[in-house]
């Protein structure tokens, strides 16, 4: 990635250097992933059904309750953390709060595009950027993960 810095703040929290085009970009796909949430029709969405798994595979009955009790807190938590993420793209700095909304933020969107290029533990990746029709999210997919574990690393430097 391209003049990107994220580091510890001595007063607490990130400092965040991204280009404006990077910025940009995480305002949209964090815009992208409320519009998806919110969008009834797209429960059986895999990038949907990702976010949201059930909580007993086995057991029908778990599943529900589960998602019953937790699954709109689940829902408006990713919500809440993705308009963070908007609502703080062009911040320079970072609480301790904001960055663990956009690493939850960043988390989510990287799981929507996975589950679109299929992504598995043994997928190669890297391969994918040698396809035009998957580059782009394979791009997008590899910098969202990096992001995420610069971001994760600033904000505990132990």
């Amino acid at each position: 990635m391209a003049r990107v810095k994220i580091t510890t703040s001595y007063g607490g929290g990130v400092d965040v250097d991204l280009p404006r085009d990077l910025r940009e970009l995480l305002a949209s796909l964090a815009k992208q992933l409320t519009e998806l949430i919110n969008d009834p029709e797209a429960a059986r969405d895999p990038g949907v059904v990702r976010l949201f798994p059930p909580a007993s595979v086995d057991d029908p009955l778990e599943a529900l309750g589960f998602e019953q009790l937790m699954g709109e807190a689940l829902r408006a938590g990713k919500l809440e953390a993705a308009a963070v993420l908007r609502a703080t793209a062009e911040a320079t700095h970072l609480s301790g709060e904001e960055t663990l909304a956009w690493m939850r933020s960043l988390n989510d969107i990287r799981l929507v595009i996975g589950s679109r290029l299929d992504i598995q533990e043994d997928s190669d990746v890297e391969a994918m950027f040698a396809d035009p029709l998957l580059e782009q999210a394979a791009v997008v997919y590899v910098a969202l993960s990096e992001l995420v574990e610069m971001l994760a690393r600033a904000a505990d430097p132990s």
